[in-house]
């Protein structure tokens, strides 16, 4: 088999890397390809890809209204597909793409009344309560969205409120994480209601949702319905948690186990000097 166009790499790779015909990025992996076919056509030929090449079209992005981070993971996923293409000897192998320095400290987030928007338009007019129950428990958790897909009844304590994550071991988090949630008084009905009755092996969320993807379409939707740009994601509803967090003066050892953080400097990107913080520093002195 010959490679020689954009379009051709594209089809081999989606037709033939496992994670891209089978897994939960396969939509993603798409969308993002996709910014870079409207850029330069599926009939670019495929060894005229090079840094000068991707530096223009991040330009064109940016002029779009593109995020660094978004630009990243177009560059990301076209790097994939030549990757896969020169692993497989169809291609020679790619230059390495400079990303772009994202801005660390700028951190998305959500405010409780924006949220409290997007429940709402998840009801009405999108009719999905399950897509606003579970936007509203990974607001008030701070879980990630593949740990609230895999919640089990039984992971969720009602005599003690708590939410335990990765807490059994056919369960497995980002970075093996094992934490306990308190359950927040928002959420507690409606927690309670999702546990009456059902085996402690039932997926509290899972099984209203085959996968990521699923999820992830239904959210830009509902995002884009109240107002906010393409950068806000539904993993945005985690930095909201601890943003709301970080102003309720939690203290940031606290906040690193709510989060499930490995590095304390994770949770540092939270921290942020608030003004009625500085009234009260002042009046310490």
């Amino acid at each position: 088999m010959d490679i020689k166009t954009w379009g051709q790499a594209l089809d081999y790779t989606f037709n033939t890397r496992h994670s891209w015909r089978h897994g939960n990025g396969a939509a993603t992996a798409r969308i993002n390809t996709n910014h870079f076919t409207q850029a330069v056509g599926l009939s670019f030929n495929v060894r005229k890809i090079d840094q000068p090449l991707l530096a223009r079209v991040s330009i064109e992005l940016e002029d779009q209204g593109k995020s660094d981070a978004t630009i990243n993971r177009i560059i990301s996923a076209v790097s994939t597909v030549l990757n896969h293409c020169a692993f497989d000897g169809l291609i020679p192998q790619p230059p390495k793409f400079r990303r772009r320095k994202e801005h660390e400290h700028r951190i998305n987030f959500y405010t409780k009344e924006e949220v409290q928007q997007l429940v709402t338009a998840a009801v009405d007019p999108f009719m999905r309560t399950d897509a606003a129950q579970i936007i509203d428990v990974a607001a008030y958790t701070g879980m990630r969205q593949g740990e609230l897909l895999k919640l089990r009844a039984c992971d969720i304590d009602l005599s003690r409120m708590e939410i335990h994550v990765g807490g059994v071991p056919s369960q497995t988090t980002k970075a093996k994480n094992w934490r306990k949630i308190p359950i927040h008084n928002h959420i507690k009905p409606m927690l309670i209601r999702r546990c009456e009755l059902v085996a402690p092996n039932v997926r509290i969320f899972g099984d209203e949702w085959n996968d990521k993807d699923q999820l992830y379409r239904c959210f830009k939707k509902i995002n884009k319905y109240i107002g906010k740009g393409e950068e806000y994601v539904f993993h945005t509803l985690r930095h909201s948690f601890a943003t709301w967090a970080v102003d309720a003066e939690v203290p940031m050892r606290q906040l690193m186990a709510l989060m499930g953080h490995k590095r304390i400097e994770t949770t540092l990107r939270y921290a942020k000097v608030s003004d009625p913080a500085l009234q009260a520093a002042i009046g310490a002195i």
